[in-house]
């Protein structure tokens, strides 16, 4: 898969998060919380990360039950006052926010099944600006500003490239003669599919009204490739579809030395693209805030590293494996974050 690179830039020394449209917002009056309104920023993260993820059933039960009850001073709860919505408690998942988060879910899949002709529909339909330049966005744009730390995607949200990796994926799944099958998290049971193709039926997939159908889709891809005007994306693609077109070469490319073009991975990334790119395109980070926030940590360690920094006394640093990494400790130089194992590290 191709696209445009771009860099991530850091504008501030702090990763301070401001509230998006789904995270709670705190009130002059937030002295008077309880106890459990000091959970009220984490909480915040983990619903951005469940909504960015497209995890509906999830987010709303979180939302739904990490609101924070308030007391009066008798002890009563305070009940919710009409038009208070910017009470500590008020997690704002809007409807038309978890229409779009469904439908980002409904893509998702499409895309990770092999759907894809159906997934671009669905694009079409409800985001139709992440495809084509000259459409608006039927989705309301919330210009938010989700943090002072700005991050640009490493991956292309051009719409000339992202129809371009689906019309790519969507001629690789129809080279593809053993069905791949996606699971949805949730699923108590395998999707319906149709069989493993026997030799007989490979044969017959091999037939040159197939192949016909086959070319002509990839005499299209070529098309869309030259129509790109710079010159350094349309070599890029071009190239890629010089490699893709060997799919064309083999009755099973599945077992051949093409077969990386049909793997489970190669929807993923595209998947996971075009969920950026509605994410960008209705005025959302493109990824979560937790991402932002773990990529920021990494990148400062990683510096100080690099720049041979050494701990001052009484700082707290990120965990190290203490059966290795003896020189850099003999040199007391700072370790690196290691997300994985801050994960597995017990408070």
């Amino acid at each position: 898969m191709s696209g445009t690179s771009s860099k991530r830039t850091a504008t501030s020394s702090s990763p301070v998060l401001h509230p998006t449209s789904y995270q709670l917002v705190r009130t002059p009056h937030s002295d008077s919380l309880n106890r459990d309104s000091s959970l009220l920023p984490q909480r915040s993260l983990v619903l951005d990360y469940l909504c960015h993820n497209c995890y509906i059933s999830t987010a709303k039960a979180f939302a739904r039950d990490s609101t924070v009850q308030q007391l009066d001073a008798d002890g009563d709860e305070i009940l919710d006052v009409p038009g208070d919505v910017g009470r500590p408690d008020a997690f704002r998942l809007s409807e038309s926010l978890l229409v779009q988060i469904d439908l980002r879910k409904q893509i998702r899949i499409h895309i990770l099944s092999g759907r894809v002709d159906e997934a671009i529909d669905l694009l079409n339909s409800h985001f139709p600006s992440v495809l084509s330049e000259s459409k608006a966005e039927s989705f309301p744009v919330i210009r938010t500003k989700s943090s002072d730390t700005e991050y640009v995607t490493s991956t292309s949200v051009e719409p000339p490239h992202l129809l371009l990796n689906l019309r790519i994926l969507a001629f690789s799944e129809a080279c593809r003669t053993v069905p791949l099958e996606y699971l949805p998290a949730g699923s108590s049971s395998l999707p319906s599919a149709d069989p493993p193709l026997e030799h007989e039926s490979i044969d017959t997939f091999a037939s040159s009204e197939q192949q016909v159908s086959l070319l002509t889709k990839a005499q299209k891809l070529y098309s869309l490739a030259n129509s790109l005007t710079n010159h350094s994306d349309r070599a890029r693609y071009l190239k890629e579809l010089e490699n893709v077109g060997g799919l064309l070469a083999y009755k099973v490319p599945e077992q051949s030395s093409m077969a990386k073009y049909l793997t489970m991975e190669r929807r993923e990334a595209v998947a996971d693209q075009i969920n950026r790119a509605i994410l960008e395109k209705t005025g959302f980070s493109p990824i979560s805030s937790l991402e932002l926030i773990t990529r920021y940590t990494s990148t400062l360690w990683s510096f100080a590293r690099q720049y041979e920094a050494r701990p001052t006394p009484g700082a707290v640093l990120p965990p190290v494996n203490r059966s290795s990494d003896k020189e850099d400790r003999d040199r007391e130089l700072v370790p690196l974050f290691d997300l994985q194992q801050f994960l597995g590290t017990k408070p």
